[in-house]
């Protein structure tokens, strides 16, 4: 068998696997050859799939994989009778071409089991496959330290995450009050309730073209053009909303106690996160350069996932686990089913809960030592890419 790996140059969110991912195939003994792809230049799909095609003719390659899903190389395979296997780590899949994705051609596995499942009734050839972590990859002398309990911490309480630019406040300050109301109402009932996703449920088409009804008008006014809510991106806006607020809530709840830290991306924070009095900010251009330094930025490093991520474990969890970081993590099915908590990391499931949690754990700190090592124990026995990769192949080969 001959792959050729799609081999993503920059706008994929898990691009920072393709590494690994090289690895795997190398430990596998899979014959593989790369070709580069630049996510962000969409426009350029057609000369990519002229070249894709060339390459697959010339060279006859029987799969192509990537990390993410890419329309126009779903369109080459789906021409040539090729398989084209893409694993996405992503929630919700960020392409303009969707229909791409009911290629027969596709094996598309998804890191998210509720994700993989919506995806399938859709007709997708779709699967369930969890994120990957390479532990010997990220280890470096100061992770030793850490994982012996030696190592200098930046802080007690450490976050890694993005603040969404979501236009929220900008599309509600122009609503009339019962539809600005209802939105809120329904940020405030996900914000309380953990375990479960009730977003999608509640977005109706009579919402939606309320919404569309009152926002024209006020574009109208105001003399600008109004592109319309469809109830994807009515439902993506209300997610990042609900996440912005969970995760400013719990650094104001924090910064006030405890030496806090918060790592973003500087391009994409959107809040001025300056009223949060004594909170630490650091800033980082890509994920992949900064990992070995904020991985144990804290004693206690917390993940609060995107809402739109259901069930699934996001892969910047295992990441931190993989260094020998404590977690400390809000309930989601698949983390409460692979990575043991109370062994490997630790689960909250309210506000109340997470600071509770947190004191107990920074006045325990062998405890605390203790199930970061059963954290990095258990992604380096179960979720490597080597395996993940040849149980993609187990799935997909003939």
């Amino acid at each position: 068998m001959r792959v050729l790996f799609v081999h993503a140059v920059r706008g994929c969110a898990s691009c920072r696997a393709q590494g690994s991912i090289i690895r795997a195939f190398e430990k596998l003994n899979i014959n593989y050859e790369p070709i580069n792809y630049d996510f962000s230049a969409e426009n350029n799909a057609a000369d990519f799939g002229e070249l894709l095609e060339k390459t697959i003719k010339d060279k006859g390659y029987s799969l192509v994989f990537s990390m993410g899903f890419i329309p126009a190389v779903s369109d080459v395979c789906q021409a040539l009778g090729v398989k084209y296997v893409s694993w996405v780590w992503d929630n919700p899949v960020h392409i303009s071409n969707q229909e791409a994705l009911l290629n027969s051609c596709n094996e598309v596995f998804f890191f998210d089991r509720v994700q993989a499942y919506m995806y399938a009734a859709q007709g997708v050839n779709a699967h369930h496959l969890p994120p990957a972590a390479d532990a010997v990859y990220l280890e470096s002398d100061a992770d030793k330290k850490y994982i012996e309990g030696s190592g200098k911490y930046e802080a007690d309480i450490a976050l890694a995450a993005t603040i969404y630019k979501n236009g929220y406040y900008e599309y509600t300050s122009m609503l009339d009050p019962y539809l600005k109301g209802y939105l809120e109402g329904i940020v405030n009932s996900q914000l309380k309730l953990y375990g479960g996703y009730l977003i999608s449920e509640i977005i109706g088409d009579d919402l939606v073209g309320a919404l569309n009804q009152c926002l024209n008008l006020k574009f109208k006014e105001l003399g600008m053009p109004y592109k319309k809510f469809d109830r994807n991106v009515l439902e993506h806006m209300l997610a990042c909303e609900v996440t912005n607020r969970e995760r400013l809530g719990a650094l104001r709840g924090f910064a006030g106690h405890y030496d806090t830290i918060f790592y973003t991306d500087m391009e994409e924070n959107a809040v001025d996160l300056s009223d949060i009095r004594g909170l630490k900010v650091g800033r980082y251009s890509d994920y992949a350069s900064c990992l070995q330094s904020w991985g144990f930025a804290g004693r206690i490093n917390l993940n609060i996932t995107h809402k739109e991520v259901q069930s699934g474990i996001p892969w910047q969890l295992l990441d931190v686990m993989a260094c020998g970081g404590f977690v400390l993590t809000n309930y989601q099915n698949e983390i409460v089913e692979y990575l043991e908590p109370g062994e490997a990391c630790v689960v909250y499931e309210s506000m109340g809960d997470l600071y509770e949690k947190a004191a107990y754990y920074l006045s325990h700190e062998q405890e605390r030592i203790e199930i970061a090592r059963r954290g990095r124990g258990i992604v380096e026995r179960k979720f490597t890419f080597e395996e993940r990769i040849g149980s993609i192949l187990d799935n997909v080969v003939d």
